[in-house]
């Protein structure tokens, strides 16, 4: 977050003798305004939790002498804050190609998470939106990657849980575990090698039984301190009730949801199941709309 502050404003100050909560912190001069720009997790920014937001705070102060405990002098003052919403819900069609999603937590700073098709197991070649709907047959591989995108680099991603739901929502009754605490649950669920910043997996393209066309797959995700033992992540795989902790706000960041889907049915080009072909001839369409949702 950055501060502007007009020169004329403040006369008898500068540059030379204005700091941020953290004394090591100075601010810069433009010619015009003093600059006070910093991360959300520098130069003793301070934050505070609402229901509804995430507030961050930090303030230029005058000083006499950078050593200084006291001051007989009249200080100067400006409290800064930004705000961010805890919940938000993204989405992004099929037809363009989708951006990143911004979110910050303290000590985490900027992160963004990517949910993307891959077309083989060396996870290479990312699927272009461009060319979706993609189809598959019954049976055959998906390959899907999730990463996250920050500037840190001692963090590690977790994917705790995903869920295929006939529905575009993760709590519909009918649903399908493909991971759950950690742990895969369906059978043909094969979890990939990468690096601590991404989670690599595949399984066997599927419908739901019934009148059902489409089928949505969402993830709960999380990022934690790499190293630290206390974490969630360090977890891995567990029953339910040894995950169920109080969350380390230091050491890891809330739980999103990372929706993707839907993936459609179609028949073969006869029209039936019937033909020469036999069921297994159905294939998926892929298209897809993402949602990130704070967990609360």
């Amino acid at each position: 977050m950055t501060l502007y502050v007009s020169k004329s404003s403040i006369k008898g100050f500068n540059e030379t003798n204005l700091r941020l909560n953290d004394p090591s912190c100075l601010v810069t001069t433009n010619g015009s305004h003093i600059i006070a720009s910093v991360s959300l997790n520098s130069c003793g920014t301070q934050v505070e939790e609402t229901l509804d937001e995430l507030i961050f705070k930090n303030k230029m102060t005058s000083f006499d002498q950078l050593q200084d405990v006291i001051t007989r002098e009249h200080q100067f003052k400006i409290l800064f804050i930004c705000k961010f919403p805890k919940k938000s819900r993204l989405s992004a069609s099929f037809e363009a190609q989708k951006s990143d999603y911004l979110f910050t937590e303290i000590p985490f700073g900027n992160f963004s998470y990517l949910f993307q098709f891959y077309d083989s197991s060396a996870f290479t070649k990312v699927i272009n939106p461009n060319t979706y709907p993609v189809k598959v047959k019954l049976k055959n591989m998906i390959y899907m990657g999730i990463s996250v995108q920050s500037s840190l680099s001692n963090i590690r991603l977790f994917v705790e849980s995903c869920r295929a739901t006939p529905h575009d929502n993760p709590n519909d009754p009918i649903y399908y575990d493909i991971i759950s605490n950690g742990c895969t649950k369906a059978q043909t669920t094969k979890v990939y090698s990468g690096s601590l910043k991404e989670f690599r997996f595949g399984l066997e393209a599927f419908s739901f039984i019934g009148d059902y066309e489409q089928v949505y797959i969402t993830c709960t995700v999380l990022l934690c301190g790499a190293g630290d033992p206390k974490t969630r992540c360090a977890q891995g795989c567990t029953n339910s009730s040894s995950s169920r902790r109080r969350r380390s706000l230091v050491s890891e960041t809330q739980r999103y949801f990372i929706s993707q889907g839907p993936l459609r049915l179609a028949r073969t080009s006869s029209g039936s199941p019937g033909s020469n072909l036999n069921r297994n001839t159905q294939v998926v369409s892929f298209a897809f709309i993402v949602a990130i949702v704070l967990v609360a």
